[in-house]
């Protein structure tokens, strides 16, 4: 028995800025995308995984968590019918939509960081478009993740210094050696 039925998403290991993501609607997609990941393994770059495909209204919500701050976004894709929302594609950002599910998926990345002890990451979430009260479903976390939905490189890395240095001070460390160059 198949793992998914159509319509599935495949993604290989190394893909990132939504490359080497398919949407698999039937055998001859999943042809065309076995045939790629075969070019792929020859290269050396091997691994992928498989996950049912959801329907989330050509959106995903970032949550990036650095030290105690944790920051949220949508990626909004231009095109509705458009399967992976990523700036590299042309989304959108918005801080400001859909405040409600922006802090359930707030409020549950950060709960995730916490019992999994992690300090600096970029979680992606979908939310289900068919249910009205949805819960958010992990898509991936980055530990290397573009930074202009806060603000930018220099941006990430004034939150990132300041985060450090109070990190250190918790520890009895002193925080006034380190700089951001």
């Amino acid at each position: 028995e198949a793992p998914h039925i159509f319509p599935y998403i495949i993604k290989t290991d190394k893909g990132h800025e939504g490359e080497g993501i398919f949407l698999v609607r039937n055998e001859s997609e999943l042809d065309s995308a076995l045939h790629h990941l075969s070019l792929m393994e020859r290269s050396g770059n091997c691994g992928f995984i498989t996950q049912d495909f959801v329907p989330c209204g050509a959106r995903a919500l970032r949550v990036v968590k650095i030290g105690k701050k944790v920051f949220s976004y949508w990626k909004i894709s231009p095109d509705p019918k458009q399967v992976i929302a990523t700036i590299s594609h042309g989304a959108r950002i918005d801080h400001n939509i859909f405040a409600p599910l922006q802090e359930k998926g707030k409020r549950e990345a950060k709960d995730f960081c916490e019992k999994a002890q992690i300090d600096l990451a970029a979680i992606d979430l979908i939310f289900p478009e068919k249910n009205s009260e949805p819960r958010p479903l992990f898509l991936e976390i980055n530990y290397f993740f573009g930074r202009r939905g806060l603000g930018g490189s220099e941006r990430y890395y004034e939150i990132l210094f300041e985060e450090v240095g109070k990190w250190l001070e918790e520890r009895g460390l002193d925080s006034s050696r380190i700089r951001l160059i």
